[in-house]
């Protein structure tokens, strides 16, 4: 629509979403709006100098591959790899944040919901996309009180892979005149960003991480994907060793992290759309979230899904949670562990309701849907002894394992350990209303099931209540002499044979015991879980594992 004269506090409109804070001269960029202000981004009418556009997305950086001369300025201060990105949003208010908004969340209609369930690519986000050799794409450093929503941040590389995996393939990116295509990584962050609301924002394709950098407040992410990233779905390691600010914390609602290690394809053919996959005997990465060195106040994930990453499903041992609690949530086909933390003195972790399959050679065969041929260099399948669980606490600590269900061939389900050697007497571990059940994979063990615990500090000592443990190495049920577990089949729907003849025998597991199971109303109630994992009521008493009937 046409500028509606001059004067301020007026709606005005461009048709670049780079105008915000650039005019494309070459000069220092600064941002046209206050901290408060709403920028809303239906899309973008490109230059005719503009390479590889594709209206009405959004290009950032550079408009060709050529040095930044006119008419390619966009960056202002600096080439790609050092500083081409829109400088710190002006930080707006607790009552009064600074909105930066895709059309779909300003217009009629609504965002499509950012899960793992629909097709990749297939989405109504405004798209952002990065290019010609960007380092970070949009930057969310040293600002607070910033809502991002109803965005898609991508990048348009399907030729060439750099930084991340060896040896390239289809071949190596050029990092200097003529750029190819290519951006490295989406948001940044550092410890001075707090307060930031991301919702319905779908970040996928980067060369690097969808996510980098520390934080420095809180940040809630609602409806947030961010998946076939090369290197980690979020790195919180800045190579800097910076810590994490007081205070920061992360509440994430239905936040999906997929196939993180793996270049994507463009344009996107594929379900999963994996071009090839790195691990860490190939140069690679491939965690999900990425916590080097990490302390965060609080960690909440509900909803949460980490699958097919060619590292660890959940965080890993360097993150240290005063506050964990995890619910409702995924971890399946992940390389390494499907979940892993670390914990500091007097924390608490709560984990409850959620679905875990540990079948850390799954990627090493083909997956329907993944192009042929998308793990020619993965190798490291089950690395770090393949535990489904490993994680440690500390003196004084709590921790609650409740109405879970987890499957698997790992080689040991719990790998529990302590902070500081022998002092983890005070720690309270508290197992109830679990189904744990082992199977027998004949290209990963040699004859044996899983371990159920693996103490990896003497001074653990878990209690046990009303659960359910069944085809694995350990058998609690005699050892113990107590009645409330039970150490017999659960009785899955179409439940697997025992010994596995191929890895997609436990795809879309169905984790609904069958009329007769012995877990059905075996379970107490406790600690407020008053529904199951698809939200259907618990009844009293309840049904061990994370599904009723």
């Amino acid at each position: 629509m046409p500028y509606p004269g001059k004067g301020v506090d007026r709606h005005c409109a461009f048709n670049d979403v780079r105008y915000m804070w650039s005019d494309n001269s070459g000069s220092a960029p600064a941002w046209v709006i206050a901290g408060g202000d709403t920028v809303v981004i239906r899309g973008c009418t490109a230059l005719s100098s503009q390479m590889n556009s594709s209206n009405p997305n959004c290009r950032l950086g550079y408009d060709n591959n050529n040095n930044g001369n006119p008419p390619n300025s966009w960056c202002g201060y600096g080439n790609p790899n050092s500083g081409c990105f829109n400088p710190p949003i002006p930080s707006g208010t607790a009552a009064q944040p600074t909105r930066i908004l895709g059309g779909c969340v300003y217009g009629t209609y609504s965002c499509t919901p950012i899960n793992n369930n629909y097709p990749y690519g297939s989405t109504n986000e405004t798209q952002l996309f990065g290019g010609f050799g960007l380092t970070w794409t949009f930057n969310l450093e040293s600002t607070s009180y910033v809502t991002i929503e109803g965005i898609e941040l991508t990048t348009h590389n399907g030729v060439c892979t750099i930084g991340t995996g060896s040896p390239a393939y289809p071949r190596a990116c050029s990092s200097s005149v003529p750029y190819d295509d290519y951006a490295q990584n989406g948001f940044i962050t550092n410890n001075a960003t707090s307060n930031i609301v991301l919702q319905d924002v779908y970040v996928h394709g980067f060369n690097a991480s969808g996510f980098m950098g520390s934080i420095g407040g809180p940040i809630t992410m609602t409806r947030v994907f961010s998946g076939f990233n090369a290197f980690a779905g979020w790195n919180f390691d800045d190579g800097k060793s910076t810590p994490d600010a007081t205070g920061s914390s992360i509440m994430a609602n239905y936040v999906t992290m997929i196939f993180n290690g793996c270049y994507e394809q463009y344009p996107i053919k594929s379900t999963y759309p994996a071009q090839v996959c790195y691990d860490t005997n190939s140069a690679g990465f491939g965690d999900s979230w990425s916590g080097q060195g990490t302390k965060l106040e609080s960690f909440i994930c509900d909803h949460c899904v980490m699958a097919y990453n060619t590292k660890d499903g959940f965080i890993g041992p360097h993150t240290f949670s005063h506050y964990l609690k995890i619910t409702n949530s995924d971890s399946y086909g992940n390389m390494g562990q499907q979940w892993k933390w670390g914990a500091s003195p007097g924390s608490t972790a709560i984990f409850e309701n959620n679905l875990t399959v540990g079948n850390c050679r799954r990627m090493a065969e083909p997956l329907p849907g993944a192009p042929p041929g998308y793990n020619r260099h993965l190798s490291g399948f089950c690395r770090a002894a393949g535990d489904v669980f490993s994680f440690y606490t500390a003196a004084n600590s709590t921790v609650l394992f409740a109405n879970n269900t987890t499957v698997g061939y790992s080689a040991t389900m719990f790998d529990l350990a302590c902070q500081v050697p022998g002092t983890c007497g005070s720690a309270h571990f508290v197992f109830r209303n679990n189904i744990v059940l082992g199977f027998l994979n004949p290209k990963y063990q040699t004859g044996e099931v899983p371990g159920l615990f693996y103490y990896g500090d003497p001074s653990v000592k878990p209690a046990l209540g009303n659960d359910l443990f069944f085809n694995l190495r350990s058998k609690p049920c005699p050892s113990f002499g107590r009645s409330d577990l039970i150490c017999a089949s659960p009785e899955f729907v179409n439940q697997p044979p025992s010994t596995l003849a191929r890895e997609s025998q436990l795809d879309n597991f169905n984790f609904h015991p069958r009329r007769g199971s012995p877990a059905i109303g075996h379970g107490v109630p406790g600690n407020g879980v008053t529904t199951d994992y698809f939200g259907v009521r618990r009844p009293d008493p309840p049904s061990i594992g994370a599904v009723e009937p």
